[in-house]
């Protein structure tokens, strides 16, 4: 049992520039975790910023599809006699010649 004893002694006992070097390494991993950690809350900001735009883009994609629809079907009415009657009436006045036009007093 003494032997034992003495052995783990040997193992015990204090080296300085042992300690020192585990201190100089435990403070560069702390440092580079902090520094990582500091990376990734600039990333996620970053990226929720990134999200937030990308949602302010689709809305305004779906706005603009909206208005092409609508001016898609406002160029389709146009093209029809309906429209082309509508303003020959409205603008210049014209009617068909067996038409009568009664107008207000």
């Amino acid at each position: 049992m003494a032997r034992k004893k003495k052995h783990y002694e040997k193992y015990r006992k204090k080296n300085p520039e042992k300690e020192k070097r585990n201190k100089t390494f435990t403070i560069i991993i702390a440092a580079i975790l902090i520094v990582m950690i500091l990376a990734q809350i600039g990333l996620f900001q970053e990226r929720r910023k990134l999200e937030a735009e990308k949602t302010k883009i689709e809305k305004q994609i779906s706005s603009e599809e909206e208005r092409t629809k609508e001016l898609k079907k406002t160029q389709k009415y146009m093209t029809t006699d309906e429209y082309i009657e509508k303003v020959a009436r409205e603008k210049f006045g014209l009617f068909y010649p067996d038409e009568y036009v009664l107008e207000e007093e």
